[in-house]
């Protein structure tokens, strides 16, 4: 091989490893489908790999389901922690983490089902791994949020448990339900400008929910 043809062996991409492409080939073909009840053979051969490889990296296909919420939730996560750094009230803070449920459903439009098949299908191991890493987090910030908000009288006083399972759902629907929005609606694709019409939405019904009304 020579100088001229080194240099370009050494510049092209490397291909991401293995596991990651098998993550990347299952939120690919469950976003396309609409569905978490994708067959592995599928999913590897989006990732052009042998399907054994998925019981070599993940021990079966409820360790590449477990693997895949754990990377996308993380990321939810990142998201958070950032917004609770903020100088902001409870209020506007609740406002923006329900907006950013809806951008990461909209990212990962099949996270919601898959965390909640995980919950109740899988493994009690793997149940209890998701809500320690993910549900119970999430669900302890969000009251935590609503109660500081009560508090401060900007929030009036609502079940925050039972609101926020409300909130979640509604963050969610128009994702689960594509076949409505497609045949009701005539909608083909939920693209960005979709999204932030929804999130506009949800976000006015439920803060008109939850907001304290404006003394005078």
């Amino acid at each position: 091989m020579g100088a001229q043809e080194k240099g370009k062996a050494r510049a092209a991409p490397q291909r991401p490893a293995a596991r990651e492409l098998l993550l990347e080939a299952a939120s690919a073909v469950m976003s396309e489908r609409q569905t978490i009840d994708v067959p592995l053979t599928d999913i590897a051969a989006r990732a052009e790999l042998n399907v054994a490889l998925v019981s070599y990296y993940f021990g079966g296909k409820d360790g590449l389901l477990l693997a895949l919420a754990k990377r996308d939730a993380a990321k939810a996560l990142d998201e958070l922690d950032r917004l609770l750094s903020l100088n902001i009230s409870p209020a506007e803070k609740l406002r923006r983490h329900l907006a950013g449920v809806i951008r990461t459903f909209f990212r990962y439009p099949y996270l919601y089902r898959l965390l909640a098949a995980l919950m109740r299908d899988s493994s009690e191991e793997n149940a209890r791994e998701i809500t320690t890493f993910f549900a119970a987090p999430l669900a302890r910030t969000a009251k935590e949020l609503m109660e500081a908000g009560i508090a401060d009288g900007t929030i009036r006083p609502v079940d925050p448990d039972l609101f926020y399972m409300a909130a979640l759902g509604a963050c969610e629907q128009i994702f689960a339900n594509r076949a409505i929005l497609k045949f009701v609606h005539g909608v083909e694709k939920i693209d960005e400008t979709l999204q932030r019409r929804y999130a506009d939405v949800v976000l006015e019904v439920l803060m008109h929910g939850y907001l304290a009304p404006h003394r005078s």
